[in-house]
């Protein structure tokens, strides 16, 4: 019964294994005068790992800034 007992729960995914669950969101600037605004957001298990793909996935530009949020830390000021 090894087989069910993976399919209940028994044996986690890789995913749960590694708590690839965390999401970061990515905020970057071009110039010095602009403000920060968001261009997208990555998920990983801690900081290095989310620096690491947020620089690899959004290279697209030469940002001067490049700042991660976890979407934990964010604190809803109004709700719909």
């Amino acid at each position: 019964m090894a087989g069910t007992e993976a399919s209940m729960g028994g044996s986690q995914p890789r995913r749960e294994a590694l708590n690839e669950r965390r999401v970061w969101h990515v905020y970057a600037r071009r110039k010095y005068d602009e403000p920060l605004h968001e261009i997208g957001n990555v998920v990983a298990d801690d900081v290095e790992l989310a620096r690491v793909y947020a620089r690899s996935i959004y290279d697209e530009f030469p940002w001067i800034e490049m700042v991660l949020v976890p979407r934990d830390c964010i604190v809803t000021v109004i709700a719909p």
